[in-house]
């Protein structure tokens, strides 16, 4: 992002992302992105080798402190943040619950895209034929 906007529209466009990742439905993709790598090794493996759960927990941690230190945009996070522990398990849940039932809708392009990058001979446009089902 641009420091200062060049325009109103740029900075309408700005103040709309942050809008959208300083919300529920953000926050919860934002959460989903980074269970997906859990989701994929629990769906391989009985027990989780690299990828580490703990980093969405930290990512709502580190957010709530923000939030609390960072007046110009406390609002908005501490709207879409949740209001307890046990809100935030639920959120994690789903989260994970919503990762695992993405990666299995998509399990052939999942699958492609693995072996391809496993491969170490793809290319970004090879990932990107993989995609777009070319």
């Amino acid at each position: 992002m641009r420091s200062e906007p060049r325009s109103d529209d740029d900075a309408q466009n700005i103040q709309g992302s942050l809008d959208n990742l300083a919300s529920d439905s953000g926050l919860l993709k934002m959460l989903i992105w980074l269970l997906a790598p859990v989701a994929m090794e629990l769906s391989k493996y009985p027990q989780l080798m690299s990828s580490d759960p703990c980093e969405a927990q930290g990512f709502v941690n580190r957010l709530s402190d923000q939030a609390r230190n960072n007046m110009q945009y406390a609002s908005a996070l501490l709207d879409a943040l949740p209001e307890n522990e046990e809100q935030t398990n639920d959120y994690l849940r789903w989260a994970l619950a919503e990762a695992d039932l993405l990666l299995r809708n998509n399990k052939n392009i999942v699958d492609a895209l693995s072996k391809a990058l496993a491969g170490g001979a793809a290319t970004v446009g090879d990932c990107v034929a993989i995609l777009e089902e070319w």
